[in-house]
């Protein structure tokens, strides 16, 4: 019996933690945004012990801010954590789509980025912007797949979560959305013809840009961010850098 009390309240706190989660990186519970344990408890229909659960993991993983006898906060975006992940990612997909390139038969990863580039258009088209974020999403991991690399997707997913603020951010603001959707062509080309140097660079460009959106999601919510730096401090400059890697 009490085994399965636990297990109740284990499923419960993973479904709270799940609903905020979600909410925090859609944008839905906004940079800053009060977050009462009550209310929550309210809405979810599950009791403050999981909710409390879930708010704890939430600030360990840097989503939510408790300050005592003041409350929990939706943290704010914090512009080195950004720039971090970005560097990681930059380095990661690199080796990721080079690996790509050296494959033998390419034509089935190239079929889904293809796919995928159509759907993402599509749910531009009509407005479904979580849906276009999914998909964009799942473009870079249909790379990750075919390079066989999942379990570094899975890392990398730990350390973006600010990151992916940024990103959803962007797409509600409609900052870039062509060129993003260009340089994910630039990418699928250079994955077809096989130019692994040409390919590290597409990613390198795409994944480059996020100074510049970074920049114009600042001037409109300039309150979503914290340690925020002068606009020229987080511009990066292209730096061609060598590395010894592990061959498959």
């Amino acid at each position: 019996m009490a085994d399965n009390l636990k297990a109740i309240k284990g499923l419960a706190s993973d479904y709270a933690y799940e609903v905020l989660y979600n909410k925090i990186i859609s944008i839905d519970l906004a940079p800053g945004t009060s977050v009462s344990p009550t209310q929550l408890s309210k809405n979810l229909g599950i009791s403050r012990t999981p909710i409390q659960r879930a708010c704890t993991k939430l600030a360990e993983n840097g989503l939510l801010e408790v300050l005592p006898q003041r409350g929990s906060y939706v943290s704010l975006i914090n512009i080195n954590r950004v720039y971090e992940s970005f560097y990681m990612r930059n380095l990661l997909e690199q080796a990721a789509i080079q690996q790509v390139c050296g494959l033998n038969d390419r034509n089935k990863v190239a079929f889904l980025l293809e796919q995928n580039i159509y759907n993402q258009r599509k749910a531009l088209e009509h407005n479904l912007y979580e849906k276009y974020f999914e998909y964009d999403n799942n473009f870079h991991h249909i790379i990750y797949n075919a390079a066989n690399m999942l379990y570094i997707e899975q890392a990398m997913a730990q350390v973006s979560l600010d990151q992916n603020r940024i990103r959803q951010l962007k797409i509600l603001s409609n900052i870039r959305i062509d060129p993003t959707l260009n340089e994910h062509q630039k990418i699928l080309d250079s994955i077809k013809s096989g130019d692994a140097d040409a390919a590290s660079f597409n990613i390198y460009v795409h994944i480059s840009k996020f100074a510049e959106d970074t920049i114009s999601i600042h001037e409109k919510y300039p309150d979503y961010f914290s340690n925020w730096k002068s606009a020229q401090d987080i511009k990066p400059s292209l730096q061609k850098q060598n590395f010894y890697g592990f061959g498959k």
